[in-house]
């Protein structure tokens, strides 16, 4: 039989390459330094959710396949192969924390190794990161930097069906084992240097965001001028040397990844004095999408103070429940200190810090018992629900799309006001005009 391959850190990045590989016929020893997780991990519940993963999990522990260890010893020491994919999150100043990297580098420093064993860096980190990493392994194991272009809700798929391999190493040969796991997936390998592997990640990120902002940034235009960003952005993205994808507008990126990744580049740019401008302009234009979408809901609804407002979705993207950093949260949190109370539903979340006065229901329907509803997360099921079972619910007959995931002319038919991002306006006629609190 062939040797375990372990993987450090059973989030979505590690779950996704222990599935991901066990499909490919690998054996997995997958570790963590929670017992409670690896408890459920054995018991075949999955960390999170996505559609698939738990099927997937009970077949190959079922089939032998994987194996959940809480003592690294015994999950690393008869590996040739070993997958470190724990979080770097960042912190306040925009930099990132790599102190669980750099804890897991020194729990594999204790570890026996039968073999020498490879070292496989999956976690997103600053440039020049790895490298001081290698330096740190150097005798008792070879280091590569190998990142992930994994969507979460789509993580396994994408393991499974990658547009490209990124391998970053000073000597190709120290990837051979590596590279080998993945050869049933023929796909084109990038050999190129750690340095150059981790900017890669980064500056994918960053220039995925960047698509991001700029549709945002023409769905503000479109909404001032009185053009369709739909249309706009559709027309834009056929041409080829630009492509549709990224191209919607909507609440902003977050999300565990994006912003944290733009914002540790541009942390890296200040340090070494070079020009972060764009990416810069990118994190304002962010940060400032969620406040446009509270500042349309305050013009149609004249006055936020009191109103009790339904929310669809928190987590920061469909088919997740995921709410790092989800910019669905800030609305939320920011409506509460405008003094709003909220009746809010997410298909996956079931829990969620929210502002006193506020609650999680079990139903989207239940949600729109309220004055105005706020889509914030693109389930598809929410375009799936008939406009007419709730416009009687909403006593102020508003809603504001913050994902552009509903049918307007549907919602309008129904008798109710519409607002998108970059859409135009859908209002009931009012018999008396009143002046808006705030201009958008």
């Amino acid at each position: 039989m062939s040797a375990p391959v372990c993987i450090i850190g059973t989030g979505y990045v590690g779950m996704a390459c222990s599935l991901g590989l066990a499909e490919l016929g690998w054996p997995v020893h997958g570790y963590d330094i929670s017992p409670e997780r690896i408890d459920r991990l054995r018991r075949g519940i999955p960390p999170y959710r996505e559609p698939g993963i738990e099927e997937s999990l009970r077949k190959h522990i079922d089939e032998g396949r994987i194996h959940f260890f809480d003592d690294i010893h015994a999950a690393a020491s008869g590996a040739r192969i070993v997958i470190v994919a724990v979080g770097t999150p960042a912190r306040d100043d925009g930099s990132a924390d790599l102190s669980a990297l750099r804890a897991a580098i020194d729990q594999l420093a204790t570890v026996a190794f039968a073999n020498w064993p490879t070292i496989v860096v999956r976690s997103t980190v600053p440039p020049g990161t790895s490298d001081k990493l290698a330096a740190l392994v150097e005798q008792w194991a070879d280091l590569i930097y190998a990142p992930e272009f994994l969507r979460e809700g789509s993580a396994v798929s994408d393991f499974l069906n990658p547009d490209r391999l990124v391998i970053g190493c000073e000597q190709p040969s120290a990837a051979v084992a590596y590279v080998n796991l993945l050869e049933r997936l023929q796909k084109p390998v990038v050999f190129t240097s750690r340095c150059n592997a981790e900017l890669i990640k980064s500056c994918s990120n960053a220039f995925l965001a960047l698509k991001i902002s700029f549709a945002n940034e023409v769905a503000n235009m479109c909404d001032t001028l009185g053009a369709t960003s739909d249309d706009v952005l559709r027309g834009i993205g056929y041409d080829q040397r630009i492509g549709s994808e990224f191209l919607r507008p909507g609440i902003g990126f977050g999300g565990p990844c994006f912003e944290k990744d733009v914002k540790s580049i541009t942390h890296v740019a200040d340090q070494h004095g070079l020009g972060k401008e764009l990416f810069a302009a990118m994190l304002r234009v962010n940060d400032a999408q969620p406040f446009r979408l509270i500042d349309i809901l305050a013009y149609e609804m004249r006055s936020l103070a009191g109103a009790t407002v339904g929310i669809w979705g928190l987590a920061f993207k469909a088919g997740t429940d995921d709410i790092r950093d989800s910019l669905a949260l800030r609305i939320v949190d920011e409506l509460g200190a405008r003094g709003v109370r909220m009746v809010v539903f997410d298909p996956a979340v079931r829990v969620a810090p929210l502002p006193p006065g506020s609650r999680m229901v079990t139903s989207a329907l239940e949600a729109t018992q309220a004055d105005a509803l706020v889509v914030l997360t693109e389930w598809p099921e929410f375009a799936r629900i008939d406009p007419l079972s709730f416009a009687r619910n909403l006593r102020r007959g508003i809603v504001v799309d913050g994902r552009n995931v509903l049918d307007s002319e549907r919602v309008a038919a129904a008798g109710l006001t519409y607002r998108g991002v970059g859409r135009a306006p859908r209002r009931v006629p009012q018999t008396t005009a009143l002046t808006p609190a705030v201009e958008v």
